[in-house]
């Protein structure tokens, strides 16, 4: 027979039952300020691309080269974003990505910054997708000894700054400090070497007419270097055309893969035979390896797709996690000679510079 202390026993269950069940559904449905980074899909750049109409053609195409004939591969690895400010994730669903190695919880801010939508950073990923890929072609043929000219046109003017009134869109810049500037890179010293609060004098090629200028670079809030206050676009000439086919895949990250690939298609034989690779980092024209983010759910994605040499930016050391996912020989490299030296010690059965680099300094 129940007594009255049973039944207050049952009764206290069934309270912290419906309290647990209440909880579970708030947390279920109410939005969380965080997004969740996961290892994303990844693309053979040595292989081909299935088109919309069902097509396929190569993921490079180097104009007048033939296509890759080794046996190896070269992943171009990507992190798949799940939430947005217009697609808030549930706070339960953060609890399995914070048990899974392989994935991130971040703060909505770090993935989209104030005011920006889904859209907006799509946008944005494309068109640094494009740059990165004029940048990767521009360093593959450098690397290859070609000569390509570069051409620095002025894409935007920030208004307020130190240009507005001096430099116009659209504005060729050909001449800085008095001597030609043969590239980005080379126009960054010479301001850096003018400093803030000089008239730094400019040459642009303006409606087909060359046209003398000055502008007085500042050191923004927050930032350490002089700057022009202008948004800047690089042109190059490339000795051959070369056509990237993705689909919708954006971001600079895969600059140094895609270097990489069109020094394939451009070296006699295969310098990938036998090699299955991937890798991450953004790519200057100079061939310059850049860090990245999201390099853990990238190491993830690369274990994931069978593992082999994984090329990473030198920069990015200090994001390396204590676990290194299954079947990778991870290589951090600073420049695109490095990477490819790291394929050639794979390819000959040697073993490339690995994290050792890293807790080197």
């Amino acid at each position: 027979m129940r007594t009255v202390e049973d039944e207050r026993r049952v009764l206290r269950r069934w309270l912290w039952t419906a309290v647990a069940a209440c909880l579970l559904l708030l947390a279920a449905v109410i939005p969380a300020p965080f997004v969740i980074e996961r290892p994303g899909p990844t693309v053979d750049v040595l292989g081909d691309v299935e088109l919309e109409d069902g097509e396929t053609q190569p993921v490079i195409e180097v104009r007048g080269a033939p296509a890759s004939d080794g046996e190896g591969s070269l992943r171009l690895l990507t992190v798949s974003v799940a939430g947005s400010p217009q697609h808030p994730r549930s706070w339960l669903s953060l609890v399995p990505a914070l048990i899974d190695p392989s994935q991130q919880v971040l703060p909505v801010d770090e993935v989209f910054p104030s005011g920006t939508t889904e859209e907006q950073r799509d946008a944005a990923n494309t068109v640094l997708m494009d740059d990165s890929q004029a940048k990767a072609a521009a360093a593959a043929f450098r690397y290859l000894g070609e000569d390509v000219p570069e051409r620095i046109e002025v894409a935007a003017v920030i208004d307020p700054g130190p240009s507005v009134g001096a430099l116009l869109e659209g504005d060729v810049i050909v001449q800085a400090g008095g001597a030609p500037v043969a590239g980005y890179a080379e126009l960054r010293e010479r301001i850096v070497a003018s400093g803030a609060g000089k008239p730094l004098e400019l040459v642009v090629e303006r409606d087909g007419a060359e046209v003398e200028t000055a502008v007085t670079p500042v050191v923004p809030d927050g930032g350490s270097e002089p700057m022009l206050g202008t948004t800047v676009a690089s042109e190059y000439e490339l000795p051959r055309k070369v056509d990237f086919s993705l689909g919708d895949i954006g971001g600079p990250s895969a600059g140094l893969v895609f270097s990489l690939g069109v020094v394939e298609l451009m070296t006699p034989g295969s310098l990938f035979d036998g090699v299955q690779a991937s890798g991450t980092g953004t790519i200057a024209s100079s061939g310059e390896v850049g860090p990245i983010g999201g390099l853990e759910q990238k190491m993830w994605a690369a274990s994931r797709a069978g593992g082999g040499l994984f090329l990473m930016p030198i920069g990015n050391c200090a994001d390396l996690p204590e676990r290194i996912p299954d079947g990778l020989e991870v290589a951090p490299v600073a420049t695109l000679e490095e990477a490819v030296a790291a394929v050639e010690a794979v390819a000959e059965g040697r073993s490339p510079s690995g994290v050792e680099r890293c807790t080197a300094g």
